[in-house]
Parts: C-alpha cells; structure tokens; sequence
C-alpha cells in the first residue's frame, strides 16, 4: 500500500462526491467543543487504479490541534480494538499512524491510498490537548485471480486502432460473479463484467464454430484508453441494456454477452464518446461481436 497527500484545503468543502462516511465520536466538525474529525471516501481518478485506490478526505472542526490516520486491514483493526478497547485504539492511531499535514481547527486534508487488495479501515483521530475523537471509513479493494489467458478480438478495429489483443481473464477473490479483461482497453484500462444467473444455449450464430451453454452477463459503463473523431473524444463502452436504460435489451431482446462454459466470449458493447454513439455490436446475432478467445 502506497500513499499520497495531494490537495490540502483550509476550510470545510462541500462533500457532493461523497460515497461513504462515519464518524465514531463528536459532532460535526465546526459545531463541537471537543475535537472532532470525519473521514469520507470516493473514487480515485485516473492515473489511479480505482479497484485498489481510494481518495480520502479528513475534516476536523475548530477545536482540532492535530489529527493522525492509521490503515489496517479491516480484520486486524478490529481484533485489535475488541482486545484494547475503542479508546485505546485512539491511542494506537496516534502512536502508529500518520500526522495529517496542515490540520489546525476547522480544515480539510485529503490522501490517495493505493494498492489496497481486501479490506481496509482507515481509522483518523482528532486531538486537542488530552481530548480526541476518533472517524473511520471501510474501503473494500478489489483482488483478482487468473482464470485464463487469451485472446480479445475487436469488431470494430477502425474505433479501438487494432484487431485483437491478448489479455487474461480474471475473476475477483471475493465475488465469483465478477470477472474482468485485464487492460484490454490498454495499461489500466480493463472491462469488468458481472454474470448473471441466466443462461442461454447457441447454435454456432454468436461465434464461428463455437456452440452450447452460455451464461449472460453485463457492462457497466467502463472508460477506455481510445479516442474517436478529429476532436479526439475519448471512448467509452457499455451494454446495450444500460445505453438504452432498459435490462430488457439483454436479458430478453437478444443483445446479451455471453461466456461459455470454456471461457469464450461474445460481448455486445456500444462504443460510445460523450458526442454520442459510435457503433455497437451484436446487433445481427451473426458473428459480429467482441469476442474473447481462451488460450
């Protein structure tokens, strides 16, 4: 696990990205005649791995001196804190932890923490003089292992620049029904897809030569590392389902992907930049997919 501050603010910021939060002690910050400190969580931005990184966002009120965080895995955190107790733990943050620059009163600091595979709690403490409160937050980062390697074949070579790139197939150590193509969309950029509990059966229509049991799955809107156009738009993908805000279009119209139970796939993706549709595939049945091929 790495980390790094990078934004450091001296008043409170508006928390409209938010994704998770708590606060174990105190009030909130600002409003308080003890120290307090909340700790919020959302998504990294690239050139950040949002699987496995996180932004995070301290804010402490008016009567804060210095603040501290510690990250633990989520396990180890709380053996630990059922076997010293909760007001300890304070104490263990602020021994083993970091000091969060630039905190005195009211103020925001934020940190990227990368490389975090399982769960992690980041637990931030908030002091003045023998007085202090404690906040965490419990990000859950994605770990993967491989199932197979292969080959990812484009239909749509003229929008990704090539014809195929060899990938692997992973599938996620904490939900079985989460795979993903490793940076098939170039370095970072992979496609996670999530099975369904629907099958369908194929006679040779979908991919050349290959026939039988399928499980469909879906594409949540996933960015790529492509441009499009003279603007030079980047690319994005989805399923046809959340282009057109209806799961009918693949659980039922015929435009699902699918995985064998050999680990071929056919995926039936819209290509799209923020100018609105490029292409999309799967929309004839015959062997006009994605595809990915198991070695």
């Amino acid at each position: 696990m790495k980390k790094y501050i990078f934004r450091l603010f001296g008043a409170l910021l508006a928390m409209a990205i938010i994704t998770s939060c708590s606060e174990e002690q105190g009030t909130i910050p600002g409003n308080d005649s003890n120290p307090a400190i909340t700790v919020y969580q959302y998504n990294a931005s690239k050139p950040f791995n949002v699987d496995n990184d996180v932004v995070i966002r301290f804010a402490t009120n008016n009567q804060t001196t210095e603040a501290y965080y510690l990250v633990e895995k989520t396990i180890d955190k709380d053996a630990r804190t059922a076997s010293i107790g909760r007001y300890a733990y304070m104490d263990y943050v602020i021994a083993n932890g970091t000091k969060i620059d630039g905190i005195s009163g009211e103020s925001v600091a934020e940190v990227t923490l990368t490389d975090l595979l399982g769960s992690y709690t980041v637990t931030a403490v908030a002091v003045n003089g023998s007085a202090k409160t404690s906040g965490s937050t419990v990000f859950a980062g994605l770990d993967w292992k491989t199932v197979t390697t292969g080959t990812y074949r484009f239909y749509y070579p003229t929008i990704t620049g090539k014809a195929s790139i060899p990938t692997t197939l992973q599938v996620c150590t904490t939900n079985d029904r989460l795979y993903r193509f490793k940076d098939v969309f170039g370095t970072g950029y992979h496609m996670k897809i999530n099975l369904l509990d629907l099958t369908g059966s194929d006679d040779n229509n979908k991919i050349s030569g290959h026939s039988g049991i399928y499980t469909f799955f879906r594409i949540l809107e996933t960015p790529t590392s492509f441009t499009y156009g003279d603007a030079g738009n980047a690319v994005s993908v989805r399923d046809i389902g959340y282009w057109q805000k209806n799961d009918a279009w693949v659980t039922e119209y015929g435009l699902e992907s699918g995985m064998f139970e050999d680990y071929t796939c056919f995926i039936c993706i819209q290509y799209f930049t923020e100018a609105g549709s490029i292409a999309y595939t799967g929309y004839d049945g015959m062997n006009d997919y994605d595809e990915f091929i198991p070695d």
